[in-house]
């Protein structure tokens, strides 16, 4: 009888250190929580990642930029290789030639 007794109170004490051990770990997390470093590294944490996306996605933009900025360049060159030719064949036969690069119509054409 006495070592039932005895084997009763070591698992409620078993089970008593326990949960003593996750109360002041609670306890501890919770004043953690509650303490001014908590937020100063959480503050810390969410700039970092806030500079993270935002150098992330303006390298992104960066990259669509160029690739902008090439194709701007090839349709100048396009066009300027266009005007020159124009020009030369204006200079060789004498008449002149027009080029509507709008979607505007004619002056006039009202009619």
């Amino acid at each position: 009888m006495k070592n039932e007794t005895v084997g009763a109170v070591d698992v409620t004490m078993a089970a008593v250190g326990t949960k003593a051990t996750y109360t002041g770990a609670g306890v501890t997390g919770l004043g953690w929580f509650l303490s001014n470093e908590f937020f100063g590294l959480a503050g810390i944490l969410i700039g970092l990642a806030g500079l993270i996306v935002t150098w992330y996605y303006k390298h992104k933009a960066d990259k669509r930029h160029a690739i902008e900025n090439q194709r701007l360049e090839a349709e100048h060159q396009r066009r300027d290789a266009e005007r020159s030719l124009r020009m030369e064949l204006m200079r060789t036969s004498g008449v002149p030639i027009f080029h509507h690069d709008t979607d505007l119509g004619e002056l006039g054409s009202d009619e």
